[in-house]
């Protein structure tokens, strides 16, 4: 029996291992035989290298010929993008160099060009001022007593301090917690304790935040940005510490290394306590180095950033990226969609960043006179969905989409650079070995990693959905730090996933790929359910509605119905001037979306829906109070009748009669 068992684990492991590496079996047959033509039959070489390649042509490596032919190019501009990042923290580690070292030798390339410009205020800041304001920071710190390893938070909004702030710090080698400041209370108290932090920078205006918790936070010690040291105990005024601090670099007291902890960011879920993500000094070059070099940032650049740099996408994947090139970062407090344009306009911005829902929200603007009258030639960002993904981009004369997929803690990040429409990114599938990310297949009802019989993940096909795993490596490109909470590291960690003895990191996102390597969101796993023994992707289906009924708050969840399989899907739409016919609406929506995929229930609000701070929908509680008219206060509800192929109210008396099952769906 054991070695029946041995013999078919062998067979298992030499069938796949054929089929892994079949193109490369395919060619070396053919070549094979063009030198048995050539030793044998005294064909000449070229006759018979001319043979052989005809026959790998036809016997079906015409498929390899022309996927070379197609994405050869694109994969040599990948590839030299991942070289050159490679190279770029290997000489960091080599020269011990850490970020902040290089802002310091960009400030000596550009001391007078203004690295920070604030829309709200007008004021800006030089290289040379912010490189002087940042050591003011590292000398402050060093002299308190501050050290590698210790954390501070940093509790401010968007301003031109921000960023010279925590450069400043992570000169002396302290790691930065950038919080949330739309976090209060108890979700405020868990940011500053799980990331074990001696201290808080902040603004006059989140004092109030820090006021409400400032008794559980036993003796921490407070900073606050502004002339007066505020109500808070242990504060001081960090202006006036910085009126008598030294604006030279501060002498290191420990080696630093790029490998260093460098900032920790926090994942900005829709349930739960936010995470810590850990950032590395590695990950956050590749995070910001490796875009710009994606994108062909240059020095005289303007990147226009109106989104929280707290977070990954605006801190460092956009304002990340002036540290490198030396361009100039205009900063909005907030996003502004009737102000955007123009402030691209006043301030000659080049480059812009997104997510999703800012991109629906300017689409929903009048057309305006700023539309095309600006400087932008690349939107950089992620969620831009592809229902609204040329209209973006031909609207406002965008001159290419840079859509970029990776979690803030994420191994598994891609770009796509080369303007394909509706993509998150791509990967070689001439070389796929070469940055080992994939999909696999996972179990349709649970989510679970569904494995072959050797024990290893399933790889989906070209046009299968799964879900994206990205391997784990020591290098910077490919390590996994995950977040300060142990326990959930190991959540994201799945093991005998590409062979046996590896790891991987699991996205917990659902995607496709194409025959070119292009990936292709769908949706997150938590947000996709399954109807009439149909997957359902939320993204897909708000992306139909929205762009159907001409609204830009627009979010689709499912919902359980009693005696049923699966989730009904339900639409909360916000439609303050009630302009949705709702005797329009399925046939609208039913001329892009399969009749699996149309939603069952229907509820119109008036208000904003609620969202995250990085614009992400909050559907736990729309999913609690679901359809029933007790729960959803002045909203309007509506059910789909099959038969009458239209939306009916839900009064009292329907939603007893669907709970009775004497409405069926």
């Amino acid at each position: 029996m054991s070695s029946c068992h041995c013999n078919y684990n062998l067979q298992t492991k030499f069938i796949r291992h054929v089929r892994r590496n079949s193109r490369m079996y395919h060619l070396a047959s053919c070549l094979a035989a063009a030198a048995i033509g050539q030793k044998y039959f005294d064909l000449p070489w070229l006759t018979a290298l001319a043979g052989g390649a005809a026959a790998y042509i036809l016997t079906g490596g015409w498929k390899w010929v022309r996927l070379f032919y197609l994405t050869i190019g694109r994969d040599l501009q990948l590839g030299k993008v991942f070289i050159g990042v490679e190279m770029f923290i290997r000489n960091l580690s080599k020269n011990n160099m850490v970020v902040a070292d290089v802002f310091s030798e960009t400030a000596k390339k550009f001391p007078n060009k203004p690295a920070f410009v604030s829309v709200d205020t007008g004021a800006s800041m030089t290289y040379q001022e912010a490189e002087e304001f940042s050591n003011k920071i590292a000398n402050i710190f060093q002299e308190a007593g501050y050290k590698k390893g210790d954390v501070v938070a940093l509790l401010m909004e968007n301003c031109i301090e921000y960023i010279p702030i925590w450069i400043g710090l992570t000169r002396i080698g302290v790691t930065v917690s950038l919080l949330n400041y739309n976090v209060k209370g108890e979700g405020l108290k868990h940011c500053i304790t799980v990331a074990d932090c001696k201290a808080v920078i902040y603004s006059p205006t989140l004092e109030g935040s820090l006021k409400d918790i400032e008794s559980s936070l036993g003796n921490m010690k407070y900073y606050m940005f502004a002339d007066s040291a505020g109500e808070l105990d242990r504060a001081q005024s960090l202006k006036k510490l910085m009126n008598s601090a030294s604006s030279y670099a501060p002498s290191r007291h420990a080696p630093l290394s790029i490998t260093d902890k460098m900032l920790f960011i926090y994942t900005s879920g829709t349930t739960g306590l936010p995470k810590a993500a850990v950032i590395r000094g590695t990950r956050f070059t590749f995070m910001s180095y490796a875009v710009a070099h994606a994108i062909g940032a240059k020095a005289d650049d303007v990147l226009y950033n109106t989104l929280p740099l707290y977070h990954s996408n605006g801190g460092i994947g956009l304002a990340g990226q002036i540290l490198y090139t030396g361009s100039t970062l205009v900063i909005r407090k907030k996003f502004s969609a009737s102000r955007f344009f123009e402030d691209c306009y006043k301030h000659d911005a080049t480059i812009v960043n997104y997510i999703g829902e800012t991109c629906r929200y300017l689409l929903s603007t009048p057309p305006g006179e700023f539309d095309r009258k600006h400087k932008v030639r690349i939107a950089t960002g992620n969620g831009l969905r592809p229902s609204i993904w040329d209209d973006f981009k031909d609207r406002f004369n965008i001159g290419m989409i840079a859509e970029f997929y990776g979690a803030t803690e994420g191994n598994a990040n891609m770009i796509n650079n080369t303007g394909k429409s509706g993509a998150v990114g791509y990967n070689s599938v001439l070389f796929p070995f070469v940055y080992p990310i994939k999909i696999v297949r996972i179990d349709k009802e649970t989510g679970a990693l569904l494995r072959g019989p050797d024990g290893l993940a399933i790889p989906c096909g070209p046009g299968e959905i799964g879900e994206l795993v990205g391997k784990v490596k020591t290098d910077a490109i490919h390590q996994f730090d995950g977040y300060v909470n142990q326990t959930a590291t190991k959540k994201k960690i799945a093991y005998d996933v590409f062979k046996k003895g590896d790891s991987a990191f699991m996205t917990g996102d659902v995607l496709y790929q194409d025959e070119l390597g292009y990936y292709f969101f769908q949706d997150r796993m938590g947000d996709t359910f399954r109807w009439k023994g149909e997957n359902v992707s939320t993204n897909e289906v708000e992306g139909v509605i929205s762009k159907a009924l001409e609204l830009s708050d627009v979010c689709v969840y499912g919902v359980d119905v009693d005696g049923v399989e699966g989730k009904a899907g339900m639409v909360i739409m916000s439609d303050p001037e009630r302009k949705v016919k709702i005797e329009d609406v399925y046939r609208l929506i039913s001329r892009s979306l399969p009749a699996y995929a149309c939603p069952i229930f229907l509820r119109i609000t008036t208000g904003d829906l609620e969202k995250t701070s990085t614009y992400k929908y909050k559907k736990v509680k729309l999913r609690e109070q679901f359809y029933d008219p007790s729960l959803c206060g002045s909203d309007e509800l509506f059910y789909f009748n099959g038969k009458e192929k239209t939306f009916l109210p839900i009064t009292s008396d329907a939603f007893a009669q669907i709970k009775n099952r004497e409405i069926r769906f």
